[in-house]
């Protein structure tokens, strides 16, 4: 699931840039088509009363008089003649007909899911099936109003490995273990009322590459079995209440990881260098209480494209630090920060997001084509920064205080 994801941060206008898009299925237009099969015969009868003429010319006069309805008309039929197999050819199994109807009744059968008994399932919004067998692959929940909790019922779908669950603040209670029976992929319970400790159990889910619980009621720590998850690719645990420290086996081994939100949760103690070595383009920390030096995260070497380590305790030197050449956001605002803002900043061709706002900074604000960007809101609070767009630096050599580089006079 990656786009950017918001990573759910608002920033000043100069501060601040879209992330990820919500992602969009073929659901659509799956669920459509089939509403034209029973009219196929008299689709191709208006077909042909249009296209069998005695002379192209002819064709070409008549095509030129249908109006947009019948255009539209003579475009479906195309598509459905030439994909039968792809939309038609499968009828949904019996035992997921069934499985899904119990899922809807845990969910308090909402009026939002229109499933009966008497329609193909592969049909009803939301669920996507296999062209081949009918046993169903994925299940779509965006903005649908689902109360109750999700039924144990769901482990009973042998080929279901895409659960997507977005926006339904009704639905609650925690995740049931016999998710576990399910060859998932990707899992996403994003914005509900979902509850509890992060179960053991989904590091069970080896095969799981995407995981997303952002923004539920969670509690606890996060699990060493789901850092340890071998093929887990980005991990979403953003807008909770999770506590403890980040498990240093997280991303801890092969293959490369690609996106890390752990924001605005209650997590302590320091960042695990496996984080450095495992060189994720996409970090975001911010909103915790961290602490320590998390200068390991950067590198003119390493691939990041946006870290956001904003709202912690950390202390670093930021004199020290070098960056990625495509490096796009970053926030270090409201941690312990000291030093000078590095000079090679402003060669960043791409930056479209920096925040060094509430530390302990000093000296002056480097100039560069991407640093008239950020406004005095992204300088704010520090020991004694100066340059555009804060006031000038004094004229001639001024001392930086010591207090500025030594983390112990802080």
């Amino acid at each position: 699931m990656l786009t950017s994801p918001s990573h759910r941060r608002r920033y000043t206008a100069a501060c601040l840039e879209s992330r990820r898009p919500p992602e969009q299925g073929l659901s659509y237009v799956t669920s459509v088509l089939p509403l034209f099969e029973p009219y196929s015969s008299s689709l191709d009868h208006l077909l042909n009363t249009y296209l069998s003429q005695d002379s192209q010319a002819k064709t070409s006069t008549r095509m030129s008089k249908l109006t947009l309805p019948q255009m539209i008309f003579i475009l479906l039929l195309l598509l459905y003649s030439s994909f039968p197999l792809l939309v038609f050819s499968t009828k949904c199994h019996n035992d997921d007909t069934k499985t899904l109807l119990n899922l809807k009744a845990g969910f308090g059968n909402p009026v939002d899911l229109p499933w009966t008994s008497d329609t193909d399932c592969c049909s009803w919004s939301g669920v996507t099936c296999h062209s081949d067998t009918g046993r169903v692959l994925y299940l779509d929940f965006y903005e649908v109003n689902l109360s109750g909790s999700i039924s144990p019922a769901i482990g009973d779908l042998p080929l279901l490995s895409h659960i997507n669950i977005v926006d339904s603040p009704m639905l609650s209670g925690t995740i049931p273990p016999s998710i576990t029976n399910l060859p998932l992929t990707s899992l996403t319970i994003m914005y509900t009322n979902l509850s509890g400790p992060i179960p053991d159990f989904l590091g069970d889910l080896t095969n799981l590459t995407d995981l997303d619980l952002s923004g539920n009621l969670l509690t606890g720590p996060i699990p060493t079995p789901i850092a340890s998850l071998p093929k887990l690719n980005t991990l979403f645990l953003s807008g909770n209440k999770l506590t403890g420290t980040i498990p240093p086996s997280l991303f801890h081994s092969p293959p490369r990881r690609e996106w890390l939100d752990l924001s605005d949760n209650l997590l302590t103690g320091e960042i695990p260098r496996s984080l450095g070595d495992a060189d994720v383009p996409f970090i975001f920390l911010s909103g915790n209480c961290l602490t320590g030096d998390a200068s390991f995260l950067f590198g003119a070497e390493k691939r990041t494209s946006e870290i956001d380590l904003s709202n912690n305790q950390l202390e670093m030197n930021m004199s020290s630090l070098s960056f990625p050449l495509f490096l796009r956001t970053l926030d270090l605002s409201h941690n312990r920060i000291y030093g000078t803002i590095p000079d090679s900043i402003a060669d960043l061709p791409v930056l479209s997001t920096f925040n060094v706002s509430y530390n302990v900074l000093c000296g002056r604000i480097p100039t560069g084509a991407q640093m008239v960007m950020f406004d005095e809101s992204c300088y704010a609070h520090n020991e004694c920064l100066c340059g555009t767009p804060l006031p000038s630096c004094p004229v001639g050599p001024t001392a930086i205080p010591r207090r500025c580089y030594d983390a112990s006079l802080l």
